[in-house]
């Protein structure tokens, strides 16, 4: 887990509190908190997420869709877990300055995510402040003993996502430099993940976007991951589509920092096709990424070659050169070219 610049600024912030002794996960190996609850086979899942640089970017300016994200960040934590949503707790930190118009957006995402995901804001907090800042804690339960975390995947087996990769990296590249207009409404993949909790041996969301959800799994598991060869069948059409117009190499839409909350997660090969009926059954169509290696490292064929990426430093980008969009995107594309030139 070294050499990772936002594991290490969680450390230095958590690392030195106490875990609960019913805590089963330990830090950094589960996308939400579990707490075994006495007296039964169940566990508790709780999580907290905000949405505050999204709007201070700009990145989100629709009321709406920050009233959706926030719903859907958390929930997607509980997916990732297996956990079934029991409600949420909302604090809004909102500038005096507000269109009650801009409010009622707010609150009408907050409300139809609610509603699709069929849970409740249970309570919380608002008070006034100089930036748009909303924060929600979603709790779950998860049934039964077996509980998936971000460990325990093994060389062999198979990596899977939920759905199409690269939307998120597509809809911020398409504000912050296309001004065209992407339609970004993730959804939390709650009912998927209970078919999750049979057979997976690890999962984790996609926030922060692919390649450092599949590093991050492969660091806690001390583990590689090869890409399948045709791995831009796993890419979002319309990322394909913003790439080509942009002639901005489409691997880098799943390198970047924003991603689409879907779940990555691992299967043993030969419980694999069981798997993929089961998920079919439930007019679901999982991805195939690729699979679990020892090797600590992870290999995609770019360029007519197999290349072994630096994961450190894609996912350490964005902390150095401090949320800089445009240096950001620069330095990526840096990346790109050392690869394809070399």
């Amino acid at each position: 887990m070294k050499n990772i610049l936002e594991n290490d600024f969680i450390n230095s912030i958590v690392g030195k509190f106490n875990r609960a002794p019913s805590q089963i996960n330990k830090l950094h190996e589960s996308d939400a908190e579990i707490i075994k609850l006495p007296g039964s086979d169940n566990y508790l899942a709780i999580t907290t997420d905000s949405i505050a640089e999204e709007i201070q970017s700009k990145l989100y300016n629709d009321p709406y869709l920050i009233g959706w994200m926030i719903i859907t960040i958390n929930l997607s934590d509980l997916a990732a877990v297996c956990a079934e949503p029991m409600g949420l707790l909302l604090s809004e930190i909102i500038p005096p300055d507000t269109s009650s118009k801009f409010l009622n957006s707010l609150n009408e995402g907050i409300n139809d995510a609610c509603n699709y995901y069929n849970t409740f804001i249970l309570g919380g907090d608002t008070n006034q402040g100089s930036n748009l800042i909303l924060t929600a804690t979603a709790v779950g339960k998860i049934r039964g003993e077996k509980v998936i975390m971000r460990k325990t995947c093994k060389p062999g087996d198979l990596l899977f996502i939920s759905g199409k990769a690269g939307r998120g990296n597509a809809f911020a590249l398409s504000r912050f430099v296309d001004k065209s207009v992407i339609n970004y409404k993730p959804v939390a993949r709650l009912k998927e993940s209970q078919i999750l909790k049979e057979f997976a041996t690890c999962c984790m969301d996609t926030s922060d976007g692919l390649i450092s959800t599949i590093d991050q799994i492969s660091r806690l598991n001390n583990v590689g991951v090869e890409f399948i060869e045709n791995w831009k069948n796993i890419s979002d059409e319309d990322s394909k589509k913003l790439a080509e117009k942009l002639n901005f190499p489409l691997w880098l839409l799943l390198a970047g920092q924003h991603g689409e909350f879907e779940l990555v997660f691992a299967i043993p090969e030969n419980r694999a096709d069981e798997f993929v009926k089961e998920a079919n059954k439930q007019e679901w169509n999982p991805y195939k990424i690729g699979r679990i290696t020892k090797q600590n490292s992870i290999k995609i064929k770019l360029y007519d070659r197999i290349i072994e990426l630096d994961a450190a430093k894609i996912r350490n980008l964005f902390f150095e050169v401090n949320g800089n969009v445009k240096k950001y995107i620069d330095e990526l594309l840096k990346i790109d070219s050392k690869i394809r030139h070399f």
